[in-house]
């Protein structure tokens, strides 16, 4: 299931107008109200714990488990459930970045987990809002399961240095969409994690976005969060509670399964 898709349709339009340049992430503000478990902030602090290494024998998770352990809205006050989101089905079309090179390619296939690359087996997407004061906030929240823990940590790993070096890109989806990403540094969450902002521009349009990948044994999970504001509060309640009922529902999916 590919989340950035997800930003040609449905989302909220950001104040302000977008730019090809640092400017469309200057444009996205915080947002400052939330009833999702925690007040939102814009500049997250580091944590000094290390990742973990992958396990080799840990196993990948069907479907089935995935739809078990990934969160529904009673998990997370605040949540309610935007069933128009939900899918399933790995994502197997490779994404080629038409501006950006080489570098911005890889960033969109590492979101998008691409099977081919990452040995995606399964996966499942639920969507939710949140009730705000002011603009309402949506959320995407997607477990893949890998066929190997190095697969998952793979997605990690690409995401993160891919990031660096991709600062604008764009790609033809029936159209073309701009991103103007700008990678944070955040506390760790499960085995390992990495966090970037978006700037997504579709025509006149903005949407100002920020994706969490983390990997939980072999699952990679994806929170994009898009409001009128970069959203990092929201993300980690989010991405917390997930990583929380993953490992509660499926133990077998931790970095020591042997």
């Amino acid at each position: 299931m590919d989340l950035l898709r997800a930003g040609r349709a449905g989302r909220v339009v950001c104040a302000g107008a977008f730019v090809l340049s640092v400017g469309a992430l200057s444009a996205c503000g915080s947002s400052s109200d939330s009833s999702a478990g925690t007040a939102r902030t814009s500049e997250p602090s580091a944590s000094a714990a290390s990742p973990s290494a992958p396990a080799v024998h840990a196993k990948p998770l069907t479907e089935g488990r995935l739809k078990a352990a990934v969160i529904t809205a009673a998990d997370v006050p605040g949540l309610r459930a935007d069933t128009s989101e939900d899918g399933s089905g790995v994502e197997t079309q490779r994404i080629t970045a038409t501006s950006g090179g080489r570098v911005c390619t890889e960033f969109l296939n590492a979101m998008s987990a691409n099977a081919g690359t990452y040995g995606s087996s399964a996966a499942v997407t639920r969507g939710f809002t949140v009730q705000v004061t002011g603009s309402p906030v949506s959320i995407r929240v997607s477990l893949v399961s890998h066929t190997s823990a190095a697969g998952a940590q793979r997605v990690i790993d690409d995401a993160r240095e891919s990031a660096k070096g991709c600062a604008h890109l764009a790609y033809d989806d029936g159209g073309t969409t701009r991103l103007n990403l700008a990678p944070l540094s955040a506390p760790l969450m499960g085995d390992d994690s990495t966090v970037t902002r978006m700037g997504v521009i579709v025509g006149k349009q903005g949407v100002c976005a920020t994706v969490g990948l983390v990997r939980v044994g072999t699952v990679s999970l994806n929170v994009m969060v898009s409001s009128d504001g970069y959203d990092y509060g929201d993300l980690q309640t989010v991405a917390k509670a997930s990583v929380s009922k993953l490992e509660k529902v499926d133990p077998q999916v931790a970095s020591t399964a042997s």
